[in-house]
Formats: structure tokens, sequence, C-alpha cells
């Protein structure tokens, strides 16, 4: 291995860049925290618990492909946080593949992975390397419960679900709204097929009893990960947040993008879709908290005669972010991963590996049932 540090976190200014910077600590990885503003870098790792033990270093770039290439080359892994990544992914994949780096992001916009699926996905596997998106909460988890139900012989059919109580932060947020320009798919008889619009649908919490409204949430990286699977020929997931106010926002910014916004130019269109984003939730939200920020996950599979469910119990969501984030990369960087090109994360590490790097530490737990 070359004397550089091996992974780049590019975005360690943010606060799921803080988070990954925790957890590469916790793995021992050497790392650069990289980012445009170099003094707020060095006032968030100041922040990272234990960073004093940490072999790390800061970086300030400008974000274009040249000057991300050159971070990059001699690198093994980048970790990207930098998000909306339908805005500002494309240079950093593009350096990734120019230095012959994996590339890791915790996206879950659906017209961002479809791109790296088919479009860098091929030249990372030219190249003997990966791209793995969706290394985060949403959709790594779910990830994991599909594939788990995979196991059950005869299930062909996947239904997804999602009820979480987090507080997003500001690209999160500015995420969920970029996708409503997007288009959203869903799985029908194993190909892609478009949502007419924002599409609402009430979800049944396992083990509660509860009836909440869920959305699409722009389709989710599910049906992109199922989509060449010839053992899936449906899939669709829906996302519910115990804030309702998030949920409700999101129909209203559909009718007004409809109404008013679609027109715009993208320079006038930003300013105005993140300001509202500002508006929703805090710009650096505190630390969450395990007894309050919990989330359930499930992933229900049908047959013809088969059936199996698998409901996963979890906590503080953006801290899994930063663990998935650190132990993706140290698979990587002791070459123990599944394939090359793009790979979800479960196809990368192993569905039962990553939840058990999850469990290890304490943030969730599966329960399965099947009926074969």
């Amino acid at each position: 291995m070359s004397e550089l540090r091996p992974v780049v976190l590019y975005g360690a200014s943010g606060s799921t860049g803080r988070l990954v910077a925790e957890y590469l600590r916790e793995y021992s990885i050497p790392f650069v925290a990289a980012g445009r503003n170099k003094a707020r870098i060095q006032e968030v790792m100041d922040k990272v618990p234990g960073i004093e033990t940490a072999d790390y270093e800061i970086a300030e770039v400008d974000g274009s492909v040249e000057s991300l290439t050159r971070l990059f080359e001699g690198r093994s892994v980048v970790c990207n946080v930098v998000g909306p990544f339908l805005r500002y992914a494309a240079p950093v994949v593009e350096a990734a593949i120019r230095a012959g780096c994996h590339y890791l992001d915790t996206a879950g916009e659906q017209t961002h992975i479809l791109r790296l699926l088919d479009e860098w996905g091929p030249r990372f596997a030219e190249a003997g390397r990966v791209a793995s998106s969706a290394m985060s909460i949403q959709y790594a988890l779910h990830d994991i419960a599909a594939r788990i139900c995979l196991e059950t012989p005869g299930v062909d059919s996947l239904e997804l679900g999602s009820y979480a109580n987090a507080i997003p932060t500001v690209g999160s947020t500015q995420s969920i709204f970029d996708v409503m320009r997007a288009e959203a798919h869903y799985l029908e008889d194993g190909r892609l097929k478009k949502y007419d619009r924002v599409t609402r649908q009430d979800l049944v919490v396992p083990g509660s009893g509860y009836v909440v409204t869920g959305l699409n949430w722009g389709g989710t990286a599910m049906p992109v990960f199922f989509r060449d699977d010839r053992r899936v020929r449906n899939c669709r997931m829906f996302v519910a947040m115990r804030n309702e106010d998030i949920y409700k926002r999101v129909i209203d910014l559909e009718r007004l993008f409809k109404v008013s916004l679609q027109w715009l130019p993208e320079e006038t269109l930003y300013p105005v879709l993140d300001k509202m984003a500002s508006g929703m939730t805090p710009g650096s939200p505190p630390r969450e908290n395990r007894q309050i920020h919990r989330s359930i996950d499930w992933c229900t599979a049908r047959g013809n005669t088969a059936t199996a469910r698998v409901v996963i119990h979890s906590s503080t969501g953006y801290q899994m972010t930063g663990l998935m984030q650190a132990y993706a990369a140290s698979r990587l960087l002791g070459s123990t991963h599944h394939g090359t090109g793009f790979r979800s994360p479960a196809e990368l590490l192993g569905h039962r590996e990553l939840m058990g790097a999850l469990e290890s530490y304490g943030f969730a737990r599966i329960t399965e049932e099947s009926v074969a």
C-alpha cells in the first residue's frame, strides 16, 4: 500500500462527514478529511470524539475533476458524503475513476444511482474497482432485509417499508427536494416503470399496529438494486417519517414545482429549493439519541406459494451511516469485498456480514419469518 493515507473522506465538514471520520478512527484507518474550506474542516474534526488518536490530514480542494483527481491519486477508497448527489457527485465519481480508486457514497437519489449503475459502473469494473451507492441508513438496511428474504426459495416480489424518527440534515432535505425534479421508478415484471407523481401509501408498521402515511421517496434505491436480478420480478418501497410535516411539505412542494418552479432555470431554482430545505431542518442537527431516534425497516417477499418477512429495529441512523462507510472502506482496503463495478452495499459486503457489523455496535437487530 502507498505511504499516502489510503482513504479520502470528501465532505468532511458536514454532519455525516464528522460521523464517518469518527468510525474511520474506530477502525484505525488513516484518512484525508477533504472539502472546500480547510478551516471549517478543522473545526469539525476537532469535535470528533477521540480525534487526537486518529491518523488523518486535512486537504482543501475546489471540487473540480482536476483538483479531486490530484488528491485521489495514489489512494485506494473515496468516501463521498457531499450531497445533493444529483448536483455534486459527477466530478467526484469521474475523479475516482481517473485515479483508480474505489468509490462509496451515501446517496439515496434514484437517478444518481441509475447513472452510477449504467454509465460509471462498467468503467469501474474495467479498472477492477468498485462503485457502491447508498452505503447509509437509506438504503443499506433495506438491501440487507431484501436479500435475507431472497434466501427463501420461490419468492420473487419485494415490498419494502421504513418508519423513522430522525432529524434530516440540510443536505438530506435538499436531496429530498431535488428528487422532485427527477423521474422515479418502481420495478414491475422485471422492468422499471415510472411513477406519474409523488405516490402515497398507508403502511402498517410491524409490531406496533400503527398505520402511517408513506411516500415513494423518489422511487428509492431498491428497484435499481434489483433491476437486473433475475430472482426479482417486482419491487417497490415507501418511506414514512414520524415527523409528518416532512411528507406534507414534499406533497406541497410537488404541487408548487408543477405550477410555478419547473419553468425556472437551475441557477434560479436551486436557491429557492435550498431556502425551503434550510427552513425545515437545522444546519447541523444535534447528535442523535438512541432513546429517541429509532427506526423500523422491513421487507415482505412473496411468491406463488412462499412468503418471507424481515424486520430490522435500529437506532441512530446517521451514526450507522458513519459505521457502514468505515466498515466498507476497511473491507475494500483488505480486498475482502465481493466483485467489481457497481455493487449495492449488501452485494459488496455480504448481507449477513454487513448486518453483523451493525449488530456488533448494538445499532440494529433483525427478526425473520418465512413460510416456504
